[in-house]
């Protein structure tokens, strides 16, 4: 159910990652963005490390609180074609512009498997629960976690932070 106020954004979410065509795991949750003036106050801190070309560990730390408990392990591809390939270090708007073509926009963290640097990532997920990278292309040397953000969700946050798409999962709550 969304709610259209912007001050109380709640959505109750069922995610559903099929892996094989079945389904694997369906969890419950109510997503709502942070309370002012913690809003501002996170997003004030991000843009302070982003200024400084700093601030993948903030969104890692904020990220991982959700995806800890509702996170999922996802095997992610690269797209078909290496020519579908899209901007390297714009992953936010690239799973936006996908969101927009019938994809379903994923937000999380990937792990590097040789130093096992974490970064904070966005991908998509297909019509048939197929993840696909359109960033990264050696997706076999990274391990993917993440969770479906509705596009509601992301409308609000980019609203919220003057029309940029960028990072949602920092600036989300899990309502109980």
């Amino acid at each position: 159910m969304i709610c259209n106020n912007h001050k109380n954004i709640q959505l109750n979410i069922i995610f559903q990652y099929i892996f094989n065509l079945k389904p694997k795991l369906i969890i419950i949750m109510k997503l709502d963005l942070i309370k002012e003036p913690d809003y501002q106050d996170r997003h004030a801190e991000i843009i302070f490390w982003q200024s400084i070309k700093s601030d993948n560990r903030i969104k890692v730390g904020y990220s991982e609180a959700i995806l800890d408990i509702y996170g999922e392990d996802c095997q992610v591809s690269p797209p078909p074609k290496k020519s579908n390939r899209m901007k390297l270090g714009s992953c936010y708007p690239n799973a936006i512009k996908k969101m927009h073509q019938g994809f379903k926009y994923v937000e999380g963290i990937i792990i590097c498997k040789n130093s096992g640097t974490k970064i904070s990532h966005a991908w998509n997920v297909n019509s048939t629960g197929k993840h696909i990278d359109f960033t990264i292309l050696n997706t076999e040397d990274y391990t993917y976690r993440g969770i479906i953000i509705p596009e509601r969700i992301l409308y609000d946050v980019g609203f919220k932070n003057g029309g940029i798409w960028y990072c949602c999962l920092p600036y989300l709550d899990v309502v109980q």
